[in-house]
Parts: structure tokens; C-alpha cells; sequence
């Protein structure tokens, strides 16, 4: 019986001249005498007594290994210059290293934000080992996938890929005749009021928000992959950098006071009164927001109901 050793765990064996075996007499231990060969294969370097265990009945028994098969994960587009909220499809392909297609897996997509990289999105991978989602960036922002491995495949995390934002052209400026130099200097240096895409914290809030689209409603959830109300609101300005805290009345007492009517892309719009704030969402514009709205729901994009809410702006 080997008790001690290498042992060739898988692979395909091939013969070398190691040695003899023969048993110390002090130790009881196996060695291998110069001369004799046997088998060699990829082996794991374990004591062989740990794989000839007794049994009930004093017998030895084989202890089986499991090596588990390196994958490979990679971005189908490692690095795609859109237009600011333009959609396009990121695809993620998951194989062996050998090249073959891992189907029915799952993996999860993440997004480098300034607190590190956050999962927001699950996908599973096709027949091919392919998997994708739609992304409309308003940022150059990079992303990844993670495969958490499983009995028989090892763990891989995607190198990233880059989604590149191309900046919005500066705006044309007419001028009267003779001052060409004058509106090319305007043209080519607009002035802090001209919009450019995702130049503001608020609306980064409104592309992160939307990455949560049909994720369920949990009552105290906070993400990533249920909310609640307030929990949304949190979970998308922690990306950012911002800190709020948990509740709909503590967020609202956090926040700056803006005019009904004024509110701006990010702001929060609040249900309730003061004190007894039930409800907000996140504004993304034209009258609608992003929202957990309640159990047995997704958060969506939603039409504000009711005139009769407050604005609250995160500082």
C-alpha cells in the first residue's frame, strides 16, 4: 500500500523511471527505490493515506478526487464608442479554456462605479455560452462579468470592457456678420449653462435607476437585486458617492428643498408630509420616475399621479 507520495490524479499516464518501492522500517512509510517505473500523470502532491482510507469492515477504501475544468469568460465588444443613451448590446461569451460552449450558466454583470464594482444585472448563457443585455450609457463606464464557478467548472471573472460615451458636439452660435471670430470662440467653449450629456450626479442617479428595471419589490430591501422605495434611492446615490440615509423621512430631511415644478432629472419627488413621507421616486423627466413602487411589483418607470408632492434635491 502507498501511504505517502505524489499521486497521479488525472490525465494521461505516461511511464518514467522513478524508482522501486520499498517500506522504511522506522517510518513504515513507502519509498521509491532508484530504477523501477511507473506511471506519471497532471498529479496532485497529497499523502496517499488520505486516499486509502479503512472502512466499516477494516478494508481499505478510495477516497475520489474531482478537478474541476478552467474556463475562459470574455466581453464579446471589449471596448464600443455610442452615442450618449444610444443602446447597444453587451454580450459576455462563457467557454472552457479548450473552447467549448458552457450553456445554462449563470453569470452576473457589474459596473465600476466610484464605490467599486456593483452587480446589476443576472444573465444566463445560451447554447453558444453567450449571454447579453441592453445598455444605454450616458457615461464612458466599464463592466465585467463574474461566473461563481460550480462542482466541476472554476470560477472566472472577465477582464472589462469599455463602453465609451462620444461627447456631444459643441453648439452652433450664429453671430452677426464680421464677428466670425467671436462665435467661434462661443462655439468652441459653451458657457456653464449649455446641457452636455450625464454632466450632472443627477442624471447618472436616472441611468443607474434604470439599470434596476423589473427588479421586485421587498419591503426594507436595499439592492441589488430587490428593492424597496427609499432602498432604490439609497442604493443609486451610494453608487455615486453620496451618502443618504435609509428611510423616506430621513431622506427627505437630508435633502435641499426645490419649487414644484423645478425639479431636474435625480431630484427625489416625495409623498407625504413631512414627518410622514410614504412614498418617492426618482425624477427622470417629463412628469414620469424611476420607482419601487409596492409588493408584487418591479421597479419602473412611472408617471407622477398627483400634483400634491414635495421635491428634494441630494447635496
Amino acid at each position: 500500500m502507498i501511504t505517502t507520495g505524489t499521486v497521479a490524479a488525472s490525465g494521461v499516464a505516461l511511464t518514467g523511471s522513478v524508482g522501486a518501492a520499498g517500506q522504511d522500517p522506522e517510518t513504515g512509510e513507502t519509498r521509491i527505490a532508484a530504477g523501477a517505473a511507473v506511471p506519471l500523470a497532471r498529479a496532485v502532491a497529497i499523502p496517499a493515506r488520505a486516499l486509502d482510507q479503512a472502512g466499516a469492515d477494516g478494508q481499505a477504501r478510495p477516497v475520489a478526487l474531482t478537478l474541476r475544468t478552467a474556463v475562459s469568460l470574455t466581453a464579446a465588444e471589449p471596448d464600443v464608442t455610442v452615442q450618449a443613451d444610444q443602446p447597444v448590446e453587451v454580450g459576455f461569451r462563457l467557454t472552457t479554456r479548450a473552447g467549448g460552449a458552457l450553456a445554462d450558466r449563470d453569470i452576473l454583470v457589474q459596473a465600476l462605479f466610484s464605490a467599486g464594482w456593483t452587480t446589476f444585472q443576472a444573465l444566463r448563457t445560451d447554447a453558444q455560452g453567450y449571454a447579453a443585455y441592453t445598455a444605454r450609457v450616458l457615461t464612458t463606464t466599464q463592466v465585467r462579468a463574474v461566473f461563481a464557478g460550480s462542482a466541476d467548472l472554476d470560477p472566472v471573472t472577465s477582464d472589462p470592457a469599455t463602453l465609451r460615451v462620444r461627447p456631444a458636439p459643441a453648439p452652433v452660435v450664429s453671430s452677426p456678420r464680421g464677428q466670425a471670430s467671436a462665435s467661434t470662440r462661443t462655439a468652441s467653449a459653451p458657457t456653464a449653462s449649455t446641457p452636455t450629456s450625464a454632466t450632472t450626479i443627477g442624471e447618472k442617479a436616472v441611468y443607474l435607476a434604470s439599470l434596476q428595471a423589473g427588479k421586485p419589490y421587498v419591503y426594507g430591501a436595499e439592492g441589488p437585486y430587490s428593492f424597496d422605495c427609499s432602498g432604490l434611492v439609497q442604493y443609486v446615490y451610494k453608487q455615486l458617492g453620496k451618502s443618504l440615509p435609509r428611510t423616506t423621512d430621513q431622506q427627505f430631511a437630508a435633502t435641499i428643498r426645490i419649487a414644484r415644478g423645478s425639479e431636474q432629472p435625480g431630484d427625489l419627488i416625495f409623498f407625504g408630509e413631512p414627518g410622514s413621507i410614504y412614498h418617492e421616486g426618482i425624477y427622470a423627466g417629463d412628469g414620469k420616475m424611476w420607482v419601487a413602487p409596492k409588493s408584487g411589483d418591479v421597479v419602473k418607470l412611472e408617471t407622477i399621479w398627483t400634483s400634491s408632492y414635495s421635491v428634494g434635491r441630494v447635496p
